[in-house]
């Protein structure tokens, strides 16, 4: 018990020390009650759409619209097995990735945290969420990303 309450606070610490850079959508402070019922999964200390708040995704550009060369497409594996895609602009955070993917996941498993992962033949990377990159700076255009749960 002690573990795990010591492990929630770590968590809770690295939130508040992420809070000038994220929307967070929970309060900074959680009560005694609130840690005493917190379950394992809420301890983890991965940075989870549970805490954070996503940035609002911009419509998607449109490709007759916008020049071809500012455009950077990616294809998304869901845990479901579906595949959507998408165009950003390279200009663009790499924070907007977790929102579009967020926002394909159903509503009945927006719950769980969830990672990104870019597959290379014989490794892979897994993308993180604090990164301040552009998708020009990331090289992720025409990637496919793999959503696993955290």
């Amino acid at each position: 018990m002690t573990k795990r309450l010591f492990t929630m606070l770590e968590c809770q610490s690295l939130l508040e020390n992420l809070s000038p850079f994220v929307d967070i959508k929970r309060p900074k402070r959680w009560s005694d009650a609130a840690s005493a019922a917190a379950t394992e999964s809420t301890t983890m200390c991965l940075i989870s759409n549970a805490f954070i708040g996503f940035p609002e995704l911009p419509e998607e550009p449109n490709n007759s619209d916008s020049d071809r060369s500012v455009l950077c497409r990616l294809c998304v594996r869901l845990p479901d097995g579906r595949r959507v895609q998408r165009s950003f602009l390279k200009s663009e955070s790499v924070q907007l990735l977790w929102s579009f993917c967020y926002s394909q996941i159903d509503q009945s498993e927006r719950i769980k945290p969830f990672k990104l992962i870019q597959a290379f033949p014989g490794e892979y990377k897994t993308l993180c969420y604090g990164s301040n990159t552009t998708f020009e700076q990331s090289g992720l255009a025409n990637s496919l990303i793999s959503v696993t749960w955290a």
